[in-house]
């Protein structure tokens, strides 16, 4: 399903993110309200959940927010050869912090620690609206991406330890729901907020709500303890996930030591990817090793895609910021709509989930080779609308009941596959991010070589192969189903 980490990078939010580094959490008190719509009203606990969902809703459309206003930002500060840089300026410190959210909760209070990272993603977002050069923007992005990265964990650690198991559900459940919702709102508020006041107001406008509902939170998780397990942080992957991604936004598509720095770039993702997957995931040894290879395969193709909209639609087609939100909102919905369909009947069945993949993946090709009909001229410009909507459909057809193989512990009836809740937890976490920040900066740099912005030829040509790469998704759910 569609989901959050509150800046970090791309829509999916795994249930468990951040597990890797959280194992014994402090249990919550006994005697908590039962859940009720009085409880949600009156009690600290409803405020908490209240406030966690208005975080969940807000780090939705930043997401939106962030794609409608790229190329409107890349073209006032003369950066549109840098889209690549802009597309990774916030991901790659998001890996790094990630492993210290944990060993952060365990040393300081989870409520002071939020507050601080929250000044801090503040900060960030304001030194990128009051950006006079793409320096100064890529800076706060890093800002805001170290906080974001952090706060992913911390926000986990308050889901397991500060929220009972029947009131965790329950935000689970309308968490996704938000997502819809910011489907419709994140775009629509930055193409009104971009043409009235600007694109920098639009990346600020939202943040007082946001300070609040982190305020919130960190009043109602006051004296909340989260244990660490103790165990070594995967420094080694960060640095190398961090460093591949850096690498390739670093270099201009027209640059000489573009292909050589994307070749050693992918190489540094896939060997941190190898350090986090369970032993056999890139062997797509069947059941849930291939899951897991099926999902980082999709995320890395769609994200990647998804990340050429916004420049593609106003480099190559001309259109203004309302009409590049209207395609994001409408995939926005499809995929969000489905999944949550998904999500209330899973395919539990191998011959289900194989036919729902398949038909994703159909839905992977015609819509992907519509969008590239559409910025090849040979359509009216609204059938990348109609294209990158049909492609959310196969999103939504593929990726939650692939997430939901990922997550869940083999019958009792079946053998025991040897991945841990926590391991598995972390594997979906890097599966669902690293891939499509790998190769959505490799793409968005690739498009754009100059600063004339995106080129037509090469946009097609990346559409057309990343259809390609999505349509071939049946191939390894096949295996993911364990035949």
């Amino acid at each position: 399903m569609p989901g959050g980490a509150h800046g970090t990078g791309r829509r999916p939010r795994a249930p468990g993110r951040g597990a890797g580094s959280l194992a014994n959490v402090t249990p919550p008190p006994a005697g908590h309200p039962p859940l009720s719509l009085r409880a949600v009203l009156t009690t600290r606990l409803g405020h908490l959940v209240v406030a966690m969902l208005t975080v969940e809703l807000l780090a939705g459309m930043q997401i939106y927010i962030n794609q409608t206003v790229l190329p409107l930002l890349a073209t006032e500060l003369h950066a549109r050869s840098h889209y690549g840089l802009v597309t990774a300026a916030a991901q790659v410190p998001a890996f790094l912090t990630m492993p210290l959210g944990g060993a952060m909760l365990a040393r300081w209070r989870a409520d002071r620690l939020m507050t601080a990272l929250t000044a801090l993603l503040c900060a960030g977002a304001v030194m990128g609206a009051m950006a006079p050069g793409i320096g100064v923007y890529v800076a706060g992005e890093v800002l805001r991406g170290l906080a974001a990265g952090a706060l992913a964990t911390v926000t986990m650690g308050v889901l397991v330890a500060g929220l009972p198991d029947q009131w965790r559900r329950l935000f689970l459940a309308v968490g996704s729901a938000t997502w819809v919702v910011s489907s419709l709102l994140g775009p629509a508020y930055a193409a009104t907020i971009a043409s009235l006041w600007g694109w920098r107001w639009a990346l600020v406008a939202y943040v007082p709500l946001l300070v609040v509902a982190r305020l919130l939170m960190a009043r109602e998780i006051r004296g909340l303890r989260v244990e660490d397990e103790g165990g070594k942080a995967p420094w080694s992957a960060a640095l190398a996930l961090a460093g591949g991604v850096g690498l390739i936004g670093a270099l201009p598509g027209g640059s000489a030591w573009f292909w050589p720095g994307c070749g050693l770039g992918a190489a540094a993702a896939l060997w941190a990817c190898t350090r986090v997957f369970p032993a056999g995931t890139l062997r797509l040894r069947p059941g849930r090793r291939a899951a897991i290879a099926a999902l980082a395969w999709v995320c890395m193709a769609y994200f990647a895609l998804d990340f050429l909209v916004a420049p593609g639609a106003h480099d190559v087609l001309g259109l203004g910021a309302g009409a590049i939100g209207w395609a994001l909102t409408a995939a926005g919905v499809c995929w969000s709509v489905v999944a949550m369909w998904c999500g209330a009947t899973p395919a539990r069945a191998p011959v289900t989930y194989m036919l729902r993949t398949a038909g994703g993946a159909g839905c992977f090709l015609t819509g992907g080779l519509l969008m590239a009909a559409a910025f090849a001229d040979a359509l009216p410009w609204w059938w990348l609308h109609v294209g990158f909507s049909v492609a959310g459909l196969g999103m939504g057809l593929t990726h939650q009941d692939t997430l939901i193989r990922c997550v869940s512990q083999p019958g009792p009836d079946g053998p025991d596959d040897g991945i841990s809740q926590a391991r598995a937890a972390t594997a979906v976490t890097v599966a669902s991010a690293a891939g499509g920040a790998t190769l959505g900066t490799a793409v968005t740099a690739f498009v754009a070589p100059t600063d004339a912005g995106v080129e037509g030829p090469r946009l097609v040509g990346a559409v057309i192969a990343l259809s390609l790469m999505l349509g071939a998704t049946a191939l390894l759910t096949r295996r993911a189903a364990g035949r």
